[in-house]
């Protein structure tokens, strides 16, 4: 079992790699009318992830264990929500009024599925560090 201090750190530092990246790539993506609806939302989530990780990164205090192993639980079971909500936008493309065409709809669905699930991982492997 890792310490809560040490399990932070590493979600810190996987969750700025993983926010980094989306941001990155989905930027490029973003470019491409073809992608440009994958591409926005993945940047965004990668732009909230960097933004969680350097606040984290800043807190002096780190939770206990037990309080950070729930922490990690609760967030592994929204990120499930994250990606059950991105498949249904992905699969049902609804057009939101119009405002929304069926390949952007799939687009933002797939970035959000991608998004829960890597998010997921991180979550769900610290909490079993712990």
């Amino acid at each position: 079992m890792a310490s809560a201090k040490s399990v932070t750190g590493t979600v810190v530092h996987r969750l700025t790699r993983w926010g980094t990246a989306s941001v990155i790539i989905g930027g490029a993506l973003a470019l491409f009318p073809r992608t440009r609806a994958f591409g926005v939302q993945t940047l965004m989530w990668g732009a909230i992830d960097a933004g969680l990780a350097a606040f984290t990164r800043r807190q002096q205090n780190v939770p206990k264990k037990r309080m950070l192993r729930r922490i990690l639980l609760v967030n592994s079971a929204l990120d499930v929500g994250y990606a059950a909500t991105g498949g249904h936008l992905a699969a049902r493309t609804p057009s939101f009024g119009g405002r929304l065409s069926p390949a952007d709809a799939r687009g933002h669905g797939l970035a959000i599925v991608i998004q829960g699930a890597a998010l997921f991982i991180i979550d769900l492997t610290a909490a079993r560090r712990l």
